[in-house]
């Protein structure tokens, strides 16, 4: 997220002008104070005496005798004496207030200090005047008539350092202060508040460490000076009066010890070299060890340790501020404004308290204790800081931005050339890579086409010296024959794999005969399901059209694939060929749908059924290859292969095709094939019948349907070649068994050997 960082000129400016005011306000409170006290002059407050109790234990009774018996024992205050800092002696100030005013006057008598614990105001009219709840200061309230002379001793008892300074205001004076008092103060709190709060939504939207410690230090300086002015005694815990001398050091200590972890951490981020930085870790242990005391422990002692730790502090941040002045770095400076300001700020409250400020400062001079003008002079400099912050984490976030921008530039530029450069490398490398595969896979099939031819040759000579061999010698023959056939099914293997490497799919579109395609494959098909007791029904649900533009000899392998498949699981049975065609413009669609009654497939295992090598079950060693052949061809040809299936129900298996028109087709070239009932072939022309001598005896074709069910292309060719050389007469039907061989059509080698044939001609 973006943050839109303050101006550092507008911040002066609005510094500059909010000090001016606060002046301004000051002087003017302060005129108004002292016109109205010359207009209305209050009563005499007479000759403060002091009297020091070291014992802590004497009560009224006993100060009235001992005044009774030795005025002397109550000395004149001088002005040390009025503050005596810390200590276990409990304190009695007499005062004695006259009214010469001819009417009555109501006054109020304070002590302006909220931290002390235990003060008792004594009259003559009354043992103990209560004080008001909802005052931040000891204080008591009375009215002296005209003419009255009230002495007063006030008991003072505290384990923060002592002030003995009571003042003597009127009613209305004191509520006029008051209200001055609470704008001024109000201002100072609330400003510090709302500096915390904009440190801390800073902080959140920029996710800076320093920030958020900075949102902390001014939440604890506030808390602080409303401890310090008695606004949290008000109104946080009236009836903790204890609390509220304690929470004055807590609070210090505490802002203390995270002004010093903001220094630390700003050296930290800003990896600057900040010296004396185990002292400021001793000093911010100090601090945790007296906010902790002062919290739970012996307040006289662990005030005081505050007190002197934080005065020791102020000496060594002069020396740091020193070695700071000597490094010309940007954090350096930061951290030199923050440390001279914080110094600043601590040394007008040391003045201001000690009633030692130079008569250049007497306009920071206030009727209001605390001062407020100091304190306000604070809240400029936490101000001035944290403007002088943001606008330092500015240009370092501007200067990162551009940094990060030509870092991009500069790396886009380098990964461009080298990405470049590596696509160059690596179509060269695959380039390489294909031509020597490419050369690996052609002399592999050079040396498998040669290994085959001897072996095949080898197989022959064995077939025939195994129909004259005795029974020991045709041990040793079939041992050399299933050598050779292991060793041809091997070469089979490599052949057929450097040819699909080799030689894509070839999809070649003819003019095809449709219906005579489809009744071929129909006659295949009966033989098929004839093996398992099925049923074969072949429909063409619309008319067909007699020609088209299509590869046959796929579509025939296509659909044997199908048909195969779906045959050999079911049993008993039924299996099904659809056929639909429709005319749209220029190309026909045509639908071919092969269904089945058999085991049916489970969800799982359909969408893998197109794998090479994946078989649902293995039946009759089959190799899983028949529907990855079929999707490929059907791929090629532009149609998707799809499944429907549910377990014991059955499948079915469809695709459509895109077929253009072979020639310009008028009504009288469709035909329609009719539906056929069940358990019969389709109406079609009549199949080749072989002559008697043209046929391989009965045997010899059942061995070839076994052959060619299993898929065994190697002992379907030695059959051939077998044959060829027992039957020659046999060619014209060895050639077409050869033909569905090279075409990979094994369903129909299988047709061709089971084909019915007519009675005269069965060997």
């Amino acid at each position: 997220m973006r943050i839109n960082f303050i101006m550092p000129g507008a911040v002066w400016q609005r510094v500059v002008l909010l000090f001016f005011i606060c002046w301004s306000t000051h002087l003017f409170a302060s005129t108004s104070n002292t016109t109205s006290a010359n207009e209305s002059p209050l009563p005499a407050l007479g000759q403060i005496q002091v009297f020091e109790d070291v014992s802590g234990t004497m009560t009224l009774a006993h100060i009235n005798a001992l005044y009774a018996e030795s005025p002397l024992s109550f000395a004149t205050a001088q002005q040390k004496r009025l503050k005596p800092g810390f200590t276990h002696s409990a304190w009695w100030l007499r005062v004695e207030l006259s009214n010469h005013a001819a009417t009555n006057v109501a006054l109020v008598l304070a002590l302006l200090d909220a931290r002390l614990e235990h003060v008792d105001f004594y009259t003559s009219r009354t043992d103990a005047v209560s004080q008001p709840v909802s005052s931040r200061y000891p204080l008591m309230e009375f009215t002296l008539a005209p003419g009255e002379r009230l002495p007063v001793f006030i008991r003072v008892a505290s384990d923060t350092a002592l002030t003995l300074e009571p003042a003597l205001y009127s009613s209305a004076a004191f509520d006029a202060l008051e209200k001055r008092a609470a704008l001024w103060n109000g201002g100072l709190i609330g400003g510090t508040l709302a500096l915390a709060w904009c440190a801390l939504l800073i902080a959140y939207f920029s996710r800076s460490g320093p920030f958020l410690v900075l949102a902390a230090l001014c939440l604890m300086t506030a808390l602080f000076e409303a401890a310090e002015r008695g606004y949290t005694r008000v109104y946080l815990w009236p009836q903790a009066i204890e609390w509220s001398s304690r929470s004055v050091t807590v609070f210090g200590c505490t802002a203390v010890l995270l002004f010093i972890a903001f220094i630390l951490r700003i050296a930290r981020d800003e990896k600057a070299r900040l010296p004396w930085r185990y002292v400021l870790y001793v000093f911010a242990s100090l601090e945790c060890i007296g906010a902790a005391g002062a919290a739970f422990g012996n307040l006289f002692v662990f005030a005081q340790v505050g007190l002197y730790v934080n005065a020791v502090f102020g000496f060594v941040t002069v020396g740091m501020a020193a070695s700071l002045a000597r490094q010309s770095t940007p954090t350096a400076r930061i951290m030199l404004l923050t440390v001279i300001f914080s110094l600043l700020n601590s040394a007008l409250r040391v003045l201001e308290t000690l009633g030692s400020l130079p008569p250049a400062l007497a306009w920071l001079k206030s009727d209001i204790h605390p001062n407020p003008a100091v304190a306000i002079i604070g809240l400029a400099t936490h101000l001035i800081v944290l403007a002088a912050w943001v606008n330092h984490v500015g240009k370092q976030r501007r200067a990162a931005r551009t940094e990060l921008a030509d870092w991009q530039r500069t790396e886009h530029d380098r990964l461009r050339e080298q990405v470049a450069r590596r696509t160059l490398e690596l179509n060269e490398a695959l380039r390489y890579a294909e031509e020597k595969n490419r050369q690996k896979i052609e002399t592999l099939g050079y040396v498998s086409h040669d290994l085959r031819a001897p072996l095949a040759t080898i197989s022959s000579y064995a077939s025939l010296l195994l129909n004259r061999a005795d029974s020991k010698q045709a041990t040793l023959i079939q041992a050399i024959e299933r050598s050779v056939n292991y060793q041809l099914a091997l070469i089979d293997e490599l052949i057929g794999y450097a040819k699909a490497e080799l030689q894509p799919l070839d999809i070649a579109p003819t003019a095809t005969d449709l219906p005579a395609l489809l009744d071929d494959i129909a006659e295949y098909a009966v033989a098929l399901c004839a093996q398992l007791n099925n049923q074969f029904h072949y429909q063409a649900l619309t008319s067909l059209p007699r020609q088209l533009t299509i590869d046959g000899r796929r579509l025939q392998q296509v659909l044997l694939n199908l048909l195969s498949n779906a045959s050999k699981f079911t049993h008993d049975g039924t299996v099904m060929m659809t056929v639909r065609a429709r005319r749209h413009e220029q190309h026909w669609h045509m639908g071919f749908e092969v269904a089945d009654t058999g085991i049916g497939i489970a969800i799982e295992e359909q969408s893998k059924l197109f794998t090479a090598f994946r078989q649902i079950q293995s039946v009759n060693g089959s190799t899983g290859l028949g529907l990855f052949i079929a999707q490929r061809i059907v791929n090629t040809m532009g149609g998707e292969l799809r499944v429907s299936s549910a377990l014991q129900q059955g499948t079915s298996f469809s695709f459509e095709l895109i077929v253009p028109f072979a020639k310009d087709l008028d009504a009288s070239q469709l035909s329609v094939v009719p539906y056929t009932s069940i358990g019969s072939a389709p109406a079609r022309p009549q199949p080749k019948r072989w002559l008697a001598s043209a046929i391989p005896p009965r045997s010899d074709r059942r061995d070839l349907a076994v052959l060619a069910k299993d898929g065994r292309l190697t002992d379907i060719e030695q059959w051939i070649e077998t044959m060829l050389a027992i039957h020659p007469s046999c060619t014209a039907f060895l050639t077409e068994v050869r033909r569905c061989v090279e075409a990979l059509d094994f369903p129909g080698a299988e047709a061709l050997a089971l084909a019915p044939l007519e009675p005269e001609n069965i060997s």
